[in-house]
């Protein structure tokens, strides 16, 4: 059985459409850029075939994803609830730091321990002679 062109075409584009929008959020952040009319066309010659859009990573996209890749991975330890927090002193940058990332639970990929907003939001603040 043969399949025709525009099936195909129709399949393609249903397929890649996914893709563009991830590709579109990428370079909304900074971590990609879409390929220009030059490119796509010496692309389209190496490739064959047309080529409709193409992508590449920004010098930030390999440092964004060297550092997904190597950030290290709690593992709980054994016990109850209890046994896997420990008291933190953290310094104001890295409290700001750490509200932020509480703030954005809705759009990360691997969601905060839970709990951790409320124990952001309750924290306390050692006085400035405190910090050496």
């Amino acid at each position: 059985m043969r399949a025709r062109a525009g099936g195909r075409a129709r399949l393609d584009a249903e397929l890649l459409l996914p893709h563009q929008q991830q590709v579109n959020a990428l370079e909304n952040q900074g971590l990609v850029e879409l390929a220009g009319r030059e490119d796509r066309a010496e692309l389209s010659a190496l490739e064959g075939r047309p080529v409709r859009w193409a992508a590449r990573l920004t010098p930030y996209g390999p440092d964004t994803l060297a550092y997904g890749c190597s950030r290290p991975r709690a593992e709980p330890p054994p016990g109850g609830e209890e046994a896997d927090r420990q008291v933190v002193e953290l310094i104001p940058s890295q409290m700001a730091a750490l509200r932020v990332f509480v703030s954005l639970t809705g759009r990360l990929r691997v969601q905060p321990a839970g709990g951790l907003a409320e124990l952001v939001r309750t924290a306390s603040c050692a006085g400035p002679d405190q910090y050496g």
